[in-house]
């Protein structure tokens, strides 16, 4: 209870140490768009075309390290677009440092001039994020000419995650566990699907990846890999990857929760509402079982172990299930050996 109340004074000191920011300009302009029947692959591809054949002067840029992300910037104005998978349509997020027409824009122009069927975006899970995802990013980085207050409570995230350890070391850890076929439905929304198919092995690859309900899917998604053996000959299959997320890893980030206090970026009454997100967000973020049980439950079945020689019969397919973080989604890296002694390897 002391460790409670000390972190809850610190957070309280680091609020009213930086209220001078409150009258600095704020960046709380966020908009959405879904483009209609085409994916993500499609839509980057002709934006991309399409600022390479410009000729003019073009201030609008990829954003390097970071996939289907662009920065808008001049000396009075800056935009942040993203692009993300949402299955066979693709969603578009913007935030800018200044208001602007929503329903005409330079980029509503250019999807309107393509021909594409867009709308406004309502899906409040994948907003809230995208949200986590700018914050995160903003911080890492330059762009343009935001404004994004610094990490303030990230002494207090750091204290809280000390905390939630300490008081989890006398619990029994959780263990490994093995891979199990899973057949049971899937459901979460799919955000994504690729295919692929090796011609020469007769392996066919179908990858879907999905968002979680839960508060980890702002630090990762599940994916699942249907296999598929059309070769004449039986294959055991082995599967290894550079990096996936454990359950033990989701359940510490999901723990150390105090992202709501990003709402000091999108408000003018500083101080008051730190204090009172402040005093909630400690609360939830001290280990609540509900609430773990929840997560442990979503994200169980996608935390088995990879599959090791594995048996998969001619004509047959398995289903493999994991977790990748999403700011850098490893692929899985699959050893295939045939009964007539081929060996392929496949990554994806």
């Amino acid at each position: 209870m002391k460790k409670i109340l000390k972190l809850f004074v610190l957070v309280l000191l680091i609020t009213f140490a930086n209220s001078n920011i409150a009258s600095a300009e704020i960046t709380k302009n966020f908009y959405a768009y879904q483009v209609k029947n085409v994916n993500i692959r499609e839509l980057t591809s002709e934006i991309n075309n399409t600022l390479e054949a410009y000729k003019g002067e073009d201030k609008l840029k990829p954003l390097e390290n970071v996939n289907n992300a662009y920065i808008y910037s001049d000396e009075n104005s800056s935009y942040f677009v993203k692009l993300y998978p949402s299955n066979e349509n693709t969603n578009i997020y913007v935030v800018s440092n200044e208001k602007y027409d929503v329903e005409q824009n330079e980029l509503t122009d250019f999807l309107t001039k393509g021909g594409y069927d867009f709308d406004k975006l309502e899906d409040k899970d994948a907003l809230k994020e995208y949200k986590f995802d700018f914050f995160t990013l903003a911080r890492k980085q330059e762009l343009g000419n935001f404004y994004i207050s610094p990490d303030l409570v990230k002494p207090l995230k750091t204290g809280m995650k000390k905390l939630n350890n300490n008081m989890a070391k006398d619990n029994k850890k959780t263990s490994v566990f093995p891979y199990t076929p899973d057949t049971e439905p899937i459901n979460l929304d799919c955000v994504d699907t690729i295919s692929f198919y090796d011609e020469d092995a007769k392996i066919s690859i179908l990858q879907k990846e999905y968002r979680l309900k839960q508060k980890e899917n702002k630090y990762v998604h599940a994916y699942e890999y249907i296999l598929t053996n059309k070769n004449n000959s039986s294959a055991t299959i082995t599967v290894t990857s550079e990096r996936v997320a454990a359950l033990k890893d989701v359940t510490t980030e999901s723990f150390v929760d105090l992202d709501r206090l990003d709402l000091i970026d999108t408000v003018g009454s500083f101080p008051p509402v730190v204090v009172l997100t402040a005093g909630t967000s400690l609360l939830c973020s001290v280990p609540n079982w509900v609430r773990l049980a929840r997560i442990t439950a979503e994200s169980k079945r996608f935390s088995n172990s990879l599959p090791e020689n594995y048996e998969l019969k001619q004509q047959a397919d398995m289903r493999i299930l994991v977790l990748k973080y999403k700011d850098d989604p490893k692929p899985l890296k699959f050893n295939i050996k045939f009964a007539d002694g081929k060996v392929h390897n496949i990554t994806f």
